[in-house]
């Protein structure tokens, strides 16, 4: 697998495969403490794909900063501009969302369209004085994390994010590749999440493609507001929501074949 160095020292994990002429390229952007492997079942040879770990995650390393949206936007344009991907689809996934936002408003020269998988827009959320919903669910999670049965509460809540259906080895998987990640990459992943994605959503011309699952409709049902995801992307040109039935977070591991399908149909129509 080869790697691409960042400018401040972190060693990115990545891959490039599928066929580079002809329909769009995709651009994996995966979520909080996840890595490359999850998007296996999206890998088409139709398109050119290039996925990677984020720094910290899978089996790239971290200098210990640039866990923001700006940053690790920052590390894929840097790594698509090395690998000559230009006329792309980002498709991110969870805690990839602000990622792929601050992705799709900086680099609009790279950018042509936008897939959200199980994940929102939303203003800056306030950790320091969390009287949000939204708040009070990220700060009570930094503090269980790290908190000294961290450990245990961390694997049960990352099996949490799978629905009842989900293959059970599967899981067990996902949660242990994720148990390797250390406790403050976690939490400044975590803490990315908080970070204020309504703006760069306001400047995004791309067309953008909501896909939801059960778990974010349940978590965060105005996640899933149609009218209120239309009023973020105020200059977007066309502004789609899908929803995916009978899974959970792990949309695009759980139930392939819709979230595949809901990709294609969208991709197909951005010719």
């Amino acid at each position: 697998m080869p790697t691409f160095m960042t400018k401040d020292g972190a060693e990115l994990h990545y891959k490039v495969e599928g066929n580079e002429r002809g329909n769009l390229s995709l651009i994996f952007i995966h979520g909080w403490c996840s890595n490359l492997t999850h998007w296996e079942h999206q890998v088409q040879n139709a398109h050119w794909i290039l996925r990677m770990d984020r720094r910290g995650m899978g089996k790239s390393t971290t200098p210990g900063t640039g866990h923001t949206p700006e940053q690790h936007a920052a590390d894929i344009a840097a790594l698509a501009r090395h690998e000559g991907f230009t006329n792309t689809v980002a498709i991110s996934h969870a805690g990839g969302g602000p990622v792929g936002a601050y992705f799709c408003s900086g680099y609009p020269e790279l950018v042509r369209a936008y897939v959200m998988i199980d994940t929102g827009i939303s203003p800056q959320v306030d950790l320091d004085n969390p009287t949000t919903r939204t708040a009070r669910f990220y700060a009570e999670m930094i503090d269980k994390m790290t908190a000294p049965d961290g450990e245990r509460y961390f694997r049960e809540l990352y099996s949490s994010f799978f629905g009842a259906q989900a293959d059970r080895a599967l899981v067990d998987s996902v949660v242990a590749e994720a148990s390797r990640i250390s406790i403050a990459t976690r939490v400044k992943e975590l803490k990315l999440l908080a970070a204020d994605t309504a703006t760069p959503a306001g400047t995004m011309v791309q067309p953008t493609l909501v896909i939801a699952g059960t778990w974010l409709a349940d978590t965060f049902p105005q996640a899933v507001d149609h009218a209120r995801l239309k009023s973020f992307f105020m200059k977007a040109k066309q502004v789609e929501l899908a929803r995916a039935i009978a899974t959970g977070h792990f949309v695009q591991l759980e139930v392939p074949d819709q979230t595949n399908a809901f990709i294609k149909s969208f991709v197909s129509r951005l010719a």
